[in-house]
């Protein structure tokens, strides 16, 4: 719609009526998970709208946040029916919304920052126990979280750049030293995440994805950095995250639809480099 000047008689009735009192938009909501082998501590409920989760490893493994939203109706029971009876397929009475991807134990670190529509969630961690190969969500790193009250009054960050997932790729910009703030979308059709992880001193991206084969011994040469977390094709977060020099990839770790195959495993790898000022 375009809009006119309005003619002066207009514009000085204008300035002479009460002004209305609008309340500027706030910075997003923090909502602080902690994370131990193998549980999650984290508020109960929070509020509807723009919320960064902000996620501290304290265990002695590795563990991620991942966020999924059921379908009005469908409770956690139900999605644990599914998973047991479906291993291999996706639910689709739930979507991922992100929160934070893999970190070391000892991090603090932002994941995404998202807009939550009201409703029932599930957090989960899907990482394996090194010791027996189960996933932690079945040790108890599985629980509900809702999304219920009067919305925040946020906004989105403003985002410096954007990072593009799709099958089976990353189009991320050319990446410098410093804090920056990404909007990260998901282009699908599966779901994707962004998975950042620091590369040991030395270590090629041939050693890590090595070290990611069945047959593997020893943890991969390198430590896991955090990330947004995965996303339902057609969604979007923002991510907010400082990098320092260092030899760094991001990878998919989500299973393809038809084979069960990581997506790093069909080329979702983005390589690259932050050097020194």
């Amino acid at each position: 719609m375009k809009f006119r000047f309005a003619p002066a008689l207009l514009l000085g009735l204008a300035a002479c009526a009460p002004k209305s009192e609008t309340t500027p938009a706030a910075a997003p909501q923090v909502v602080a998970i902690t994370t131990s082998d193998f549980a999650f501590s984290y508020p109960d409920t929070i509020a509807p709208g723009f919320t960064t989760f902000r996620v501290t490893n304290e265990g002695s493994q590795d563990h991620h946040v991942i966020l999924g939203r059921l379908e009005q109706g469908k409770t956690l029971q139900d999605l644990m029916a599914f998973m047991k009876e479906n291993p291999a397929a996706e639910p689709p009475f739930l979507t991922w919304r992100g929160a934070a991807g893999a970190l070391a134990a000892g991090q603090t670190v932002d994941g995404a920052t998202v807009d939550l529509p009201a409703g029932n969630y599930v957090l989960m961690c899907f990482l394996l126990d090194p010791a027996d190969q189960m996933p932690h969500l079945l040790k108890g790193m599985m629980r509900e979280i809702a999304v219920a009250g009067t919305p925040v009054n946020a906004q989105a960050p403003q985002a410096h750049a954007e990072i593009h997932m799709k099958d089976f790729a990353f189009d991320a910009p050319q990446l410098t030293a410093g804090t920056h703030v990404f909007h990260v979308v998901n282009d699908g059709p599966q779901t994707h995440e962004i998975q950042l992880i620091r590369l040991n001193e030395g270590a090629s991206v041939q050693d890590f994805m090595a070290a990611m084969a069945p047959d593997a011994k020893g943890p991969p040469p390198a430590v896991m950095m955090g990330g947004p977390g995965a996303y339902s094709a057609g969604l979007d977060a923002y991510w907010t995250t400082t990098l320092t020099p260092g030899h760094y990839i991001f990878v998919c770790f989500v299973p393809d639809v038809g084979s069960g195959m990581p997506h790093l495993m069909k080329g979702m790898v983005h390589e690259f480099t932050i050097a020194a000022s």
